[in-house]
């Protein structure tokens, strides 16, 4: 579903469902080494959050504070949809993908992995499209101490979940699963990895669930037997709770999506969004007090940024009346 979900159709796997890590050595990258000058910058303030949009005809990324105001362009290059801006710990780095003009994201095969600082320069591609051999890529995400970067990628088929430095290189394999690993991000002590994974091999949507493993590799723990589907985890700031995306209702031509938490060992799960609308990739604001999200109102033309709160009260636009396709956010 465009603009919503990581679109990774239902997959089917050959080999039985495996719950270990993969190779724990890092293999170094085919791709050429990148240099860039040192930031000498500043980075965003804590208000500040980033995200992309339509509104110039392309996606393009933005930085905007966080009641609304002093919208900022960062890429322009007519040539690419830039979208899925990730802002470094640090505050002064950020992870973009790009895909030709028009694809956004509805092929991961088409995703090239870029970096730049917050200021727009230092503009260079980490990890180019099929870089390592891979058929897609997809979902990076920083480590807690900026120093690493998590993330899917490899066949069609059996994508898994891989773990690089702090440039797309020295790659080492997380996890060696059956069906399909996606959607990875670390806990903020950056000892684990949550992501989504299927029990079996052969891996239909409502099969997605939300699984929880060390980062070094280990034994993949489920946190939810749901049998609908489930994207998009992240951790509170402070680990207690994950937030994650569900297909609460399959019914209409993309169905019916809610933002849900729980606490990290999988219990207590309840709706933070509960509407007939699509409610998307959570962001956990940087005090914990907010999760941001984009979201499609059934009857509406266009995607919009909001944040609420964990308990499901006080949902806010975050940029209203703002023109094109507003999503992706990250604080």
């Amino acid at each position: 579903m465009r603009r919503s979900l990581t679109p990774v159709a239902a997959l089917v796997g050959a080999l039985l469902l495996v719950s270990v890590c993969g190779p724990a050595d890092p293999k170094p990258s085919s791709q050429p080494p990148v240099s860039v000058a040192p930031y000498s910058g500043r980075p965003l303030a804590n208000d500040v959050l980033l995200f992309d949009s339509d509104r110039t005809g392309n996606f393009e990324l933005f930085a905007v504070r966080a009641d609304g105001n002093d919208v900022r362009q960062l890429t322009s290059d007519a040539r690419f949809d830039s979208w899925w801006p990730r802002l470094s710990p640090e505050r002064n780095r950020v992870l973009f993908y790009r895909t030709p003009k028009g694809v956004h994201d509805t092929d991961f095969t088409q995703t090239s992995l870029w970096g730049m600082y917050v200021d727009g320069s230092g503009l260079r591609e980490l990890r180019p499209k099929n870089a390592d051999g891979w058929d897609q890529q997809g979902h990076a995400e920083w480590s807690p101490d900026g120093k690493q970067l998590v993330m899917f990628g490899g066949s069609r088929s059996n994508p898994q979940i891989f773990v690089t430095d702090d440039i797309g290189r020295a790659v080492r394999q997380v996890t060696e699963r059956g069906g399909t690993n996606i959607d990875p991000s670390f806990s903020p002590d950056g000892a684990s990895i949550v992501f989504v994974g299927c029990p079996n091999a052969i891996c239909f949507d409502k099969d997605y669930e939300i699984y929880v493993m060390p980062s070094a590799g280990g034994q993949a723990r489920r946190l939810t037997t749901n049998g609908l589907r489930d994207h998009d985890p992240y951790y509170s700031p402070d680990g207690s709770l994950i937030a994650w995306l569900e297909q609460t209702d399959t019914a209409g031509p993309t169905g019916v999506w809610n933002i849900l938490v729980m606490r990290s060992d999988g219990s207590d799960q309840r709706r933070v969004t509960n509407d007939r609308h699509i409610n998307s990739k959570p962001e956990w604001a940087l005090d914990g007090k907010l999760i941001y999200f984009h979201r499609f109102e059934i009857g509406g033309s266009r995607w919009r940024i909001f944040s609420i709160r964990p308990d499901g009260s006080a949902m806010t636009e975050l940029e209203k009346g703002a023109p094109g396709n507003n999503e992706f956010p990250s604080h």
